[in-house]
């Protein structure tokens, strides 16, 4: 297959540029037109093989298989000089590279294939065992000796180096411009407007994130003009289609709407110029999490921080995962919005909903998690995620939406606002002594307030806690249990929540997730819990019959306090 990848690259406008052989074996190869021949059809594992056992088995192979044809290129070199000849591979000749990197200064996208040998330079080089491989002392001796240091200079930057080559090496080190232009990691540039949540009296998350960007893109200003989308494949599905026909695809060269230039009705503008805002990538997610990361490093590497969007389908969070990790752990600065989400996209059946993502986010540093219920909840962690992106200390977010449209509840103030940028607040407060709590997060708050409408008569002192952010209630939880080792006891903010309830209440958990997403929040004060959540795979279906089979709705909550209460102590 990588023998194909100059054709795969190239049909979508890469060069591509093979640096298979080295100066030295290139040269050698030139006289030799036999063993040129020879070495480019040998197969990778019988390249590996020679590179381990080393010049001797070299000539014995070209000896054998060329006989007369390889007789002079042989006999000018002794083994140790064949070994090292045969193995002067493009990807370690520094000649080679450097050459290769001048030719691609122009804007063409540019593949290097450079060919190497696994574990080059050590003894164990091109075995096929050596991936975890480790050097003995003697070996690790031998290395340093060849490399002309002395021991106890393993350490040293230039050791090994002498002479003409040491000051010649220093010179080149001082004109890079990681020597010369070390500055600051470029943040607070991007003032971050208040962004007022959508009006109406049903919503869904979704929705609203769309409306929420649309306006941003009318009002202009520095945050939306360094804005830049990017989706694979569901651009108009998780709601960026209002945001592109304000900003426009961008593409190198311009690109006509060829629907609009045929007349044919669209709500999409698809045209594309180099000034478009937004990236449409194909059913790629590991490209998505690529696409951001580079995104999200654009203020370290160029000096000009962005502010990367990226949608997506939130089952399909796993398929990028790896890509996922390595921008959290390069401190990439970017806004995933996973949408739809959970059971409760019940039309689509199971292979579109979600269940551990939570789960995911809950393990994933760098990245933080928030499932807002509310379009005004929305709105806060957009303009919070917003401002983290060009905080030093901030961090990237994961924001897990629904196209569920519920009735948005009304706010007398905005003391809530605190709490659920924190990871949650008490969206009906519990009375005095309350023996019991409902926790609910996300799309299904309409279920836990019918629930607790509906048991209030019998248990007047029921409290709804809305969770947020598991992720950031967890984190506070046990970062105040590290502190109080060094004699700071400030409780954390979960452990101030459910404070307000009496010692040994209980909790019935609710979200459209994993339970383990919540219901670990019982061992925060001893309190016990009835965890509700999705264990099982999806199915299609209306929401009233899936609620029901999947235990989410307000039958098993009830059902759940029951148990609570029957079996307390």
């Amino acid at each position: 297959m990588f023998e194909r990848f100059d054709e795969i690259f190239a049909s979508c406008g890469w060069r591509t540029v093979e640096l298979r052989y080295g100066k030295q074996l290139a040269a050698a190869l030139q006289s030799a037109p036999n063993v040129k021949r020879w070495l480019d059809a040998l197969p990778n594992a019988d390249f590996a093989a020679l590179s381990y056992q080393g010049g001797a088995a070299w000539r014995e192979r070209l000896d054998g298989d060329l006989g007369k044809g390889a007789a002079a290129f042989l006999r000018d070199r002794d083994d140790d000089a064949l070994g090292a000849l045969m193995t002067n591979l493009g990807g370690h000749c520094l000649e080679s590279l450097v050459e290769a990197f001048d030719a691609a200064q122009d804007d063409v996208p540019t593949l290097f294939v450079a060919w190497t040998v696994k574990g080059f330079g050590l003894p164990f080089a091109g075995h096929k065992d050596n991936h975890a491989g480790l050097m003995n002392p003697t070996q690790a001796a031998a290395l340093r000796d060849s490399m002309g240091i002395a021991e106890g200079d393993e350490w040293q930057p230039l050791a090994g180096l002498g002479g003409n080559a040491r000051a010649g090496v220093e010179a080149v080190l001082e004109r890079t411009r990681v020597a010369r232009d070390k500055r600051p990691r470029d943040f607070g540039r991007i003032g971050v407007p208040a962004l007022p949540a959508p009006t109406g009296e049903e919503q869904s998350t979704q929705a609203a994130f769309g409306r929420i960007l649309l306006d941003l893109s009318r009002a202009g200003g520095t945050l939306a003009d360094r804005i830049v989308t990017t989706s694979p494949d569901v651009t108009v599905s998780t709601n960026l289609g209002a945001w592109v026909n304000q900003r426009g695809l961008f593409k190198r060269r311009d690109m006509k709407d060829v629907f609009a230039a045929a007349k044919i009705p669209s709500a999409q503008k698809w045209s594309a110029t180099n000034q478009g805002q937004h990236i449409e990538l194909g059913i790629a997610e590991s490209n998505l999490f690529l696409m951001l990361a580079a995104l999200g490093l654009s203020g370290d590497l160029f000096g000009q921080r962005l502010v990367p969007i990226g949608t997506l389908y939130d089952p399909f969070i796993a398929r990028g995962l790896d890509s996922l990790n390595y921008a959290c752990y390069q401190d990439a600065r970017f806004l995933l919005v996973a949408t739809p989400s959970g059971l409760t996209l019940g039309p689509e059946g199971g292979a579109h909903q979600s269940i551990n993502p939570p789960l995911i986010a809950l393990g994933k540093p760098g990245l933080r998690h928030y499932e807002p219920a509310f379009a005004d909840e929305l709105a806060a962690m957009m303009e919070e995620a917003f401002r983290l992106i060009d905080d030093p200390a901030g961090e990237s977010t994961y924001l897990r939406l629904s196209t569920r449209s519920i009735a948005q509840v009304e706010r007398i103030d905005d003391h809530w606002k605190d709490g659920a940028l924190k990871g949650g607040y008490w969206l009906r407060e519990p009375g005095p002594d309350a023996e019991a709590a409902i926790v609910a997060m996300g799309a299904l708050m309409p279920e836990a307030l019918a629930a607790w409408e509906e048991l209030r008569a019998d248990l007047p002192s029921l409290g709804l806690l809305a969770v947020t952010s598991p992720d950031l209630l967890h984190r506070g939880w046990t970062s105040a249990q590290a502190a109080r080792w060094q004699e700071r006891r400030e409780p954390s903010h979960v452990e101030t929540l459910l404070g307000a309830l009496r010692p040994g209440a209980g909790l019935v958990t609710l979200c459209d997730a994993a339970p383990a997403s919540l219901s670990w929040l019982g061992g925060v004060l001893g309190q016990r819990v009835a965890p509700l959540g999705v264990e099982r795979f999806g199915q299609t279906g209306n929401l009233a019959d899936l609620y029901a089979a999947y235990r989410l709705d307000g039958a098993a909550i009830t059902e759940a306090i029951a148990e609570i209460l029957l079996t307390s102590s």
